[in-house]
């Protein structure tokens, strides 16, 4: 699991998430990608990855008395979980409100409509699949 673009609660009043936490998580998704690729050819393997991702507000903790963990919570959360385990290997998998935010990048990803799916505990969503056009991207 990662989240991105959480704030210390000062811009949550009139944004939701940082301008780039978006598109950096779904370039993220490149880096898993490749990642496993290597890690595939090195050792002989054939493992394979997908993701989910979502946008929207979380709530976050900390737990515990003496060994402390973080975590989030909340309906965002939930619904990246579900594009996780609702996507297919070597894809990522948006909701349609991530796919608003980065549908700009489709120099970086070919992105195509999955219609809508059955999501458990959503009903029926209208979804996208995100794959990487680019192996390698420079380091920013």
């Amino acid at each position: 699991m990662v989240v991105g673009g959480i704030d210390n609660g000062e811009r949550s009043k009139s944004r939701t998430d940082p301008p780039h936490a978006a598109p950096t998580m779904l370039l993220l998704a490149v880096d898993f990608f490749n990642a496993l690729e290597k890690i595939n050819k090195k050792y002989n393997l054939k493992f394979t990855l997908r993701a989910g991702v979502n946008v929207g507000p979380v709530v976050a903790g900390v737990l515990g008395l003496k060994r402390f963990t973080y975590d989030v919570w909340g309906d965002s959360v939930n619904t990246a979980s579900r594009m996780e385990s609702n996507g297919l290997p070597g894809h990522v998998h948006l909701s349609s409100q991530m796919y608003e935010m980065v549908k700009h990048l489709s120099d970086v990803f070919e992105f195509s409509c999955r219609g809508n799916i059955q999501i458990k505990g959503k009903g029926e969503m209208i979804t996208y699949l995100a794959r990487p056009r680019i192996r390698e991207r420079a380091a920013e």
